[in-house]
């Protein structure tokens, strides 16, 4: 509770102890009892000021009617922030100043926000929105106990022990039903004043088609440039305004690497890595005997200032076999692969589609999601979004319609049908009109409502102390 509502609740009390000694004991005695609350009320008055500024160090922003941001509650989130930048092995300390005004200033808006619900009587659920969000919580809760009950498994228990023992170690990390509870509350009314500030937001064609030029001159300018950017934004299933030149789309059947094959994939990979590593140092060292210096020597030395023995490099000869190995091992595992990809070619050269080799053969999750399910992957000559080899095995198709050869790549084997070339430059209005309007609608849904708050944010007359946190 803060001072002054503790405050305001002595006084209050102390004038209805008052009136009831008042009514005790006569008025003869008025002027006896109105001097001693006077006086008990001038005490606790100078008691109240003798403590204020040590109530006052501990409010970091002050806004509305008596709305108090503490600073506990802002030192509690700094702390969390810095935990997690801790564990990259990170430091706040350079932007300590901007992320405790960010933090002050997102639990003002936290604290406009519930102020402006309370008073547009958002904020009172009835019984059956309560109820539902409780159930909610519940069922979020549980989801906890199981994803967590591994942690508080021992030998021996019952699923019921194991699970009160789950129940147990989450609320004592303050994981509770009633905490989930109120964040879902908290989420719901936001929800609420934000239909309420935005449920008769429309946009015109005008609007829409500023959507679009806009939409149009911003893909130019992210996709121009960004192989990754493009082909992410296709994936996501964003509106795409605008495509680079160069682009086909293509699906593949997926011929996949069991978790067995990749992992021993990797490893060979890595020797591989290796073992071309130490013939480059070979060849290094060969450059520098052939410039006239010494390369045993500069390694003796260097290996002495490290308190480290020299070991006679390994020969060429002994490189390349290990090399030759490796590939030999890799070879094998695609092997293992040949026979199922083969089985895609002769279906797919006896007429049947891609789409169907895909559901019966496929292994790639993400030809069966929509965009790509329909639309396809997009590859260019220049594409680093994808696996070089799968990028080389789909510009190598000469035609649409054809597909490629095996491709190797480092999830297995493909086989890509080339589906179409991809029109370069701005795309056709009347092909993404539905997407350019919904963009346009969420836009000013989003600009409307900020605007809003902005307004309520302005009118809560914000008073910051950010030195005393």
């Amino acid at each position: 509770m803060s001072m002054k509502k503790w405050l305001c609740l002595v006084l209050a009390m102390l004038l209805a102890l008052s009136a009831a000694a008042l009514a005790e004991t006569g008025a003869e005695d008025l002027q006896a009892q109105l001097d001693a609350a006077n006086d008990r009320i001038a005490e606790l008055e100078a008691e109240v000021e003798k403590y204020r500024p040590f109530y006052e160090e501990q409010i970091v922003a002050e806004f509305g009617e008596g709305g108090i941001v503490w600073r506990e509650d802002a030192q509690a989130q700094y702390d969390e922030a810095a935990q997690m930048y801790a564990q990259y092995g990170m430091s706040m300390d350079a932007y300590a100043d901007q992320i405790k005004q960010s933090i002050v200033e997102s639990l003002v808006r936290q604290g406009v926000l519930e102020a402006k619900g309370a008073e547009l009587g958002i904020a009172e659920l009835d019984e059956a929105a309560r109820a539902d969000l409780a159930a909610k919580a519940d069922e979020d809760f549980e989801t906890y106990v199981g994803y967590y009950k591994s942690y508080f498994t021992q030998d021996g228990m019952s699923d019921e022990e194991i699970h009160d023992a789950t129940v147990q170690g989450l609320n004592e990390a303050g994981i509770t039903a009633e905490v989930i509870l109120e964040s879902r509350i908290k989420d719901y009314v936001d929800e609420q004043l934000h239909d309420y500030v935005t449920k008769d937001v429309t946009v015109s064609e005008e609007e829409i088609q500023a959507e679009y030029e806009s939409m149009v001159a911003e893909d130019q300018e992210s996709y121009g440039e960004s192989d990754v950017d493009y082909n992410s934004a296709r994936s996501e299933g964003a509106v795409i305004a605008w495509n680079p030149e160069g682009y086909r789309a293509v699906k593949h059947v997926l011929v996949k690497f069991s978790d067995e094959q990749s992992a021993q994939y990797d490893d060979l990979q890595n020797t591989l890595s290796s073992l071309n590593d130490e013939l480059a140092a070979l060849d290094e060292a060969e450059e520098k005997v052939e410039e006239g210096e010494d390369a045993e020597e500069a390694g003796e030395e260097a290996a002495e200032a490290e308190n480290e023995e020299v070991e006679a490099p390994r020969t060429r000869e002994e490189i390349q076999t290990d090399i030759g190995e490796v590939g030999v091992a890799i070879e094998a595992l695609y092997s293992e692969l040949m026979p199922k990809a083969q089985e895609v070619i002769d279906a797919f050269n006896a007429g049947t589609g891609i789409d169907e080799l895909i559901a019966q053969y496929g292994e790639d999750p993400g030809m069966t999601r929509e965009p790509a399910a329909s639309q396809g992957y997009a590859v260019a000559e220049n594409s680093s979004y994808w696996d070089p080899a799968f990028t080389e095995g789909a510009m190598s198709i000469a035609e649409v319609g054809q597909i490629s050869d095996m491709v190797r790549g480092k999830n297995g084997i493909h086989i890509i049908y080339y589906l179409s070339d991809i029109t370069p430059g701005a795309v056709p209005f009347e092909d993404i009109q539905d997407g350019v309007e919904a963009q346009a609608l969420e836009d000013k849904i989003s600009d409307t409502y900020e605007s809003q708050v902005d307004a309520w944010i302005e009118e809560a007359n914000v008073v910051y102390h950010l030195d005393r946190f």
